[in-house]
């Protein structure tokens, strides 16, 4: 039996033999993050010059799983709230249209009702959803952004280095070179814990949401009543008494259910 049975099976080469399937299709890797490769190329950096070594220290504190976010963002997005979206839309309209087949009570009212009440929440609820794959995507955003320019930094800081590291080996520029290293390290140390501030508050930003998201779950598991003021479902009844009872409705050429008495001559006599 073969190995991938879910795989067309092709001929085995040569023309001898049973058929064989073809080898499955390698999967795609999955993507690096930018984080680390960014860090290790600032430590290369670092290596010109040990004035950068708090610029390493720094960054590496902003180390995250950022194609996580991503991947989140895309579940968030599309995994939970695009199902909401398609299915849906075409199953309620569908449900309210073959409730309108010989359903003319007012509870088919009442259900049509219901149905387009369920349909906006669940519009409501999909919205939700999609914010909260939005601000999982800005995160990740944020921290790409924030790689992207620890990057864009450290090639200059080399540049700079590189510059007055041959500086300091001419004899009439050494102590000029010697200042320039320590003036580009010290913007270049400045400059990473600024950005990382800013990356830090945008992430307290976040948590402070979450943390609300958090609250707000613990809360909803206190809002049934009780003692007193609780409410048995389970012996709830609905009073069908003062609804008409079902009736279908008359076929084309029919006259309605009842009695009529014909206040018109008779046109079959003469």
């Amino acid at each position: 039996m073969s190995q991938y049975p879910h795989l067309p099976m092709v001929p085995s080469p040569g023309g001898g033999g049973p058929p064989v399937a073809p080898p499955p299709v390698p999967a795609a890797p999955p993507p690096e993050p930018i984080g680390p490769r960014v860090l290790a190329q600032l430590k290369n950096v670092g290596r010109v010059s040990a004035w950068l070594a708090p610029a390493v220290l720094i960054a590496g504190t902003a180390i995250a799983n950022e194609p996580g976010m991503a991947q989140a963002a895309v579940n968030w997005k599309h995994g939970i709230s695009g199902r909401l979206d398609d299915g849906v839309k075409q199953l309620l309209p569908q449900l309210v249209t073959a409730s309108r087949n010989g359903w003319i009570a007012l509870d088919q009212q009442e259900f049509e009702r219901v149905v387009w009440l369920f349909h906006r929440e669940i519009g409501a609820l999909r919205g939700v959803l999609g914010d909260v794959g939005g601000m999982v995507d800005e995160v990740a955003a944020g921290y790409r952004s924030y790689w992207v320019s620890i990057a864009s930094l450290g090639a200059t800081t080399l540049t700079l280095l590189v510059f007055a590291k041959r500086l300091q080996m001419l004899p009439h520029t050494k102590l000029w070179g010697g200042l320039l290293e320590k003036f580009v390290a010290s913007g270049t140390n400045g400059a990473v814990a600024a950005l990382t501030l800013t990356l830090v508050a945008g992430m307290r930003g976040a948590g402070d949401i979450m943390a609300t998201v958090l609250k707000k779950d613990h809360q909803f598991g206190f809002i049934t009543p009780n003692g007193a003021a609780a409410v048995n479902f389970e012996q709830a009844k609905i009073d069908t008494g003062k609804y008409p009872s079902f009736q279908a409705p008359p076929r084309p050429g029919e006259v309605p259910p009842g009695q009529f008495e014909w206040v018109e001559p008779d046109r079959k006599q003469a």
